[in-house]
């Protein structure tokens, strides 16, 4: 079986087709690009959260003191609770 090349040239495609054939080509890029850049963005929100998290905890250990964290850990609760306090408050101030 050889491929006619001179009668495939030849064929006529329907201009309904060519002229939805754009419309596919953006549907399936922007489809492309929708997975592509949630996947981007929600990484970049957990690595934001991650980082503010870290923050919060350094800030909160050396606002009260590396010797007074060890007494504190004691009650763990309560210092999960001042690193949200202090997480609140940076929210509060970013957006009033």
């Amino acid at each position: 079986m050889e491929l006619n090349l001179k009668r495939l040239s030849q064929t006529r495609w329907d201009p309904m087709v060519l002229d939805t054939l754009p419309l596919v080509a953006a549907v399936a890029i922007a489809i492309f690009m929708l997975v592509f850049w949630v996947r981007v963005v929600r990484e970049a929100i957990w690595t934001t959260v991650g980082i503010v998290i870290i923050l919060a905890v350094l800030y909160v250990v050396f606002r009260i003191g590396p010797r007074q964290v060890l007494q504190e850990l004691r009650d763990p609760f309560a210092l999960l609770e001042q690193v949200w306090q202090v997480i609140v408050g940076w929210f509060q101030a970013l957006l009033p």
